[in-house]
């Protein structure tokens, strides 16, 4: 490899490979699909259909950027220039690589708003439940504006229970809110 980072190498085909897998076994699924009904305004196989197509588009654009030719990293590094009194530039300051290891804290903080959002969904329910994974995720990706993330969390969540319920007619878990 000519100096490229570890993000796009060859190796990272793995996901746009693993997306067009998901993309080819919902195809399969919603064709081999036994409807009964009429299921609603879209019915039971349109939101299998638009996943399936955004795995594929996601798959091909993945793909496509990271088998795209990259001057700024096929070219050879510019030397090292001398200040005259024994520094070298460029060696120092702001021009050290990145880290690419792992982020722990952050994958666990996903990981356990996932967790949490399993366990917690039949007690809150849905709009509760999804706020608080959409809150994991923003606070693990490195956002600390808690009530915005909390507000977003809140309306997103309240938009996928609306389409959902209203449009396809498929309830979501109400948990303790059902109730009132």
């Amino acid at each position: 490899m000519s100096g490229r980072p570890a993000h796009l190498s060859r190796g990272a085909l793995v996901v746009p490979a693993i997306l067009a897998a998901l993309g080819i076994f919902l195809t399969y699924g919603t064709l081999t699909m036994q409807v009964v009904g009429d299921g609603g305004l879209f019915g039971p196989t349109t939101m299998p259909w638009i996943v399936a197509i955004l795995c594929y588009v996601v798959a091909a654009l993945l793909a496509f950027d990271i088998l795209r030719p990259r001057p700024e990293f096929d070219a050879p590094a510019p030397a090292a220039a001398s200040t005259g009194d024994g520094d070298v530039e460029g060696a120092a300051g702001g021009d050290a690589p990145a880290d690419t290891g792992v982020n722990a804290p952050a994958v666990l903080t996903a990981v356990g708003g996932v967790a949490a959002f399993i366990v917690v969904l039949p007690y809150l329910g849905w709009i509760l439940s999804a706020t608080g994974l959409f809150v994991a995720v923003a606070a693990a990706l490195g956002n600390r504006h808690w009530a915005a993330m909390a507000i977003g969390g809140l309306a997103v969540s309240s938009a996928v229970q609306v389409v959902f319920s209203m449009l396809l007619g498929i309830s979501l878990p109400a948990g303790f809110v059902g109730g009132f």
